[in-house]
């Protein structure tokens, strides 16, 4: 027999022990996670998220020659090596993955950046880093960029730096070496303070019409709809173009159609105009300066298609056929 003492301690640590077990607390149920804000509608320019406040986009991190980024002179496209037309501290975009130098995926999204020219040794150009440091690419990658204040004009529509970026804008003034440039390929829901930026020569390229580096372009699609692309450079008879969704295709010369700069257009006007990277018909609802509202029927869009300057097209009146030579009466 256990001593009372020993026996009332052994009862009360059975009680304790089956009243925690009995008592045992679950856990309070998790909050449900807050509704998902509805994603806004895409809008036919390429997507450029809103800038923060002190800086728009960060620079690409800088990769050197030696990371194993691997031969310039090879891609995922087999195109021979091309001369481009530059030379040493010219500014030029270049079209990369970013950090990643190499040519080496055909499905992977490719991004056109500002640089300067360190120096250009036949086919390869060596491209001096936004921070520091270098690394080489094809001539077929580059494109030439950069003005002079005497080149430009009021109105003229050019390549435009944005936070290193290849875009399109509108030359507004010139004053001395201060271009002030509105933008034209930016979300069209930006307040006009951040579609406006004063930049000099060097970050603005006066663009010229045709098939030209830089140039919207309507494309033959391979889905049955043509295609809104941006041409890069020609190699032989093709065009490195990149689609809407920023991926590199390329493209037979005879297979694309060059858009007009600045057609003059009208409301009620026929024309073609990029939604989502394809090209619809539609007709003009309104030309506000360098912004056109097209009116398209068929698509999942109620409202107006917004485009600039440079990607709509008017559409051709066919040319009234001949008429077939009445046989001779007997």
């Amino acid at each position: 027999m256990f001593p009372n003492s020993l026996r009332w301690l052994a009862l009360g640590a059975a009680v304790f022990a089956l009243a925690a077990g009995c008592k045992k607390q679950e856990a309070p149920a998790a909050k449900p996670a807050a509704a998902e804000a509805k994603p806004a509608e895409t809008k036919p320019a390429e997507a450029v998220a809103a800038p923060a406040a002190a800086s728009a986009v960060a620079a690409p991190a800088a990769a050197s020659v030696a990371d194993g980024d691997g031969d310039p002179n090879q891609n995922a496209w087999n195109l021979q090596a091309n001369t481009a037309p530059v030379k040493a501290d010219d500014r030029v975009f270049v079209l990369t993955q970013g950090a990643h130098r190499a040519y080496d995926d055909a499905n992977k999204p490719y991004r056109l950046f500002a640089h300067d020219v360190g120096e250009v040794k036949g086919g390869l150009v060596v491209i001096k880093e936004l921070t520091g440091g270098t690394f080489k690419t094809s001539g077929l990658f580059v494109i030439p960029a950069g003005s002079t204040a005497a080149e430009l004009k009021v109105g003229d529509m050019v390549l435009a730096e944005w936070a290193s970026e290849l875009k399109h804008g509108v030359v507004q003034k010139i004053d001395g070496e201060k271009i002030t440039v509105r933008y034209t390929d930016l979300p069209d829901n930006w307040k006009d303070d951040l579609l406006v930026k004063v930049l000099s020569p060097r970050e603005v390229t006066r663009q010229k019409e045709g098939l030209q580096p830089g140039n919207f372009a309507f494309a033959k699609g391979t889905q049955g709809k043509d295609e809104l692309v941006l041409l890069v450079g020609q190699s032989g008879d093709n065009w490195i173009t990149r689609q809407f969704s920023q991926r590199v295709r390329m493209v037979a010369v005879s297979d694309l159609r060059a858009i007009p700069l600045k057609p003059a257009l009208k409301p009620g006007q026929l024309v073609e105009v990029p939604w989502i990277g394809q090209v619809y018909t539609g007709k003009v609802a309104k030309v506000s300066g360098t912004r056109v509202e097209v009116k398209v029927d068929g698509i999942q869009k109620n409202d107006a298609v917004i485009a600039s300057l440079g990607q709509v097209a008017p559409v051709e009146p066919k040319k009234a056929e001949k008429p077939a030579d009445k046989p001779a009466e007997k």
